[in-house]
């Protein structure tokens, strides 16, 4: 892990505000629910995830550790990372527990987790090579293959890949209801020259799979900039609060279609596609998870550039543009798209 929190991923911009817990806070906590001495402690700059907050702390033995206290309510993300430790897969930074044996405490309206620090950097800034995009494969095959049981309890689970608070479709109405005339006018521009190529991304989250999908656990966000690449060369895994057990392309579609405006190249999909081993894909549902992780990310920045500050407008319309760009998500799964629905047109 680095000072650029790659415990954060994909666009959701927004404010961070005086309610979230300081470094004090996290020095306080730390020490009552893990017993750890914190000789010194930072946050983590960069992250885009406004429900978390991430730290670098030392203890009194000179190791590095991090902490991240977020407000989601799921616990299947470190559940899934505990039942692979507890399962010999080191697919994940080791996790440390609470004094009285639980995975993360209760602090501040939420959980703060600690893990052991990495100086690995996350594989979107250093780039992987061919044997990296095939290890890139042999991780995820690795997560997909675990013998994981479904949660108890489905509620709060995601159904498909929903990501934020507001659903996708309610902010498309929201932001097609805006009035002309605001002090951002060529934000909203933007949003209505885009209107005929979000209504096509629409048509794709209507896409019907052939059968229902295995469901397997999934990390839920495992672009590369949730890959750190470790000072020995090996792979892991963070940011496992999108963590579900849901059909694997749920995560698959972020090889195919990347959110990071860098898109794979054929060499580099054939090499994960051989780390990963075979298997059959649902090409509709992968279409579809694409179509709606570009909308959810389009509309929540779209919604922010509206909204927020100064500082925060930037910074959304740059995903903005990105998304819309040659490289970005939006284009990369239009022709699939477009096939995809008419194959689903020839079936009706």
């Amino acid at each position: 892990m680095t000072a650029t929190d790659p415990t954060s991923g994909g666009p959701n911009v927004g404010r961070r505000d005086s309610s979230r817990p300081t470094p004090d806070d996290a020095r306080h906590w730390i020490t009552a629910d893990f017993a750890m001495q914190v000789t010194a402690i930072e946050e983590v700059s960069g992250g885009t995830d406004v429900s978390a907050v991430v730290w670098r702390f030392v203890d009194d033995t000179g190791d590095a550790w991090a902490a991240k206290w977020t407000t989601r309510t799921t616990t299947t993300g470190t559940r899934l990372v505990g039942s692979m430790a507890d399962a010999g897969l080191n697919r994940a930074p080791g996790t440390v527990p609470t004094t009285d044996g639980r995975r993360r405490s209760r602090r501040g309206g939420g959980r703060l987790a600690v893990s052991r620090w990495s100086e690995g950097e996350d594989a979107a800034t250093v780039g992987l090579d061919l044997d990296g995009w095939h290890a890139y494969g042999e991780l995820l095959a690795d997560v997909h293959a675990h013998a994981f049981p479904l949660p108890p309890r489905r509620q709060g689970a995601r159904r498909g890949i929903r990501r934020r608070r507001q659903r996708y479709r309610a902010a498309i109405r929201s932001l097609d209801a805006r009035p002309p005339g605001d002090v951002r006018d060529d934000v909203l521009g933007l949003w209505h020259d885009a209107r005929p190529r979000i209504a096509l991304l629409q048509q794709g989250t209507t896409l019907a799979s052939a059968a229902p999908g295995e469901r397997v656990p999934c990390h839920g966000d495992p672009h590369l900039g949730n890959v750190l690449v470790e000072p020995d060369g090996g792979l892991r895994l963070v940011d496992w609060d999108e963590a579900v057990v849901a059909p694997r392309e749920l995560d698959l579609h972020l090889v195919e279609f990347s959110v990071l405006f860098a898109p794979a190249a054929p060499d580099e999909l054939a090499a994960f596609r051989a780390g990963y081993g075979p298997v059959d894909l649902d090409e509709h549902r992968l279409v579809r998870y694409a179509c709606v992780r570009a909308l959810e990310d389009l509309t929540s920045t779209m919604t922010t550039a509206l909204d927020g500050s100064d500082e925060d407008r930037t910074e959304a319309l740059r995903v903005v543009t990105g998304i819309l760009a040659p490289t970005g998500s939006a284009s990369l799964v239009e022709d699939r798209l477009r096939t995809a629905l008419a194959d689903a047109a020839t079936r009706s």
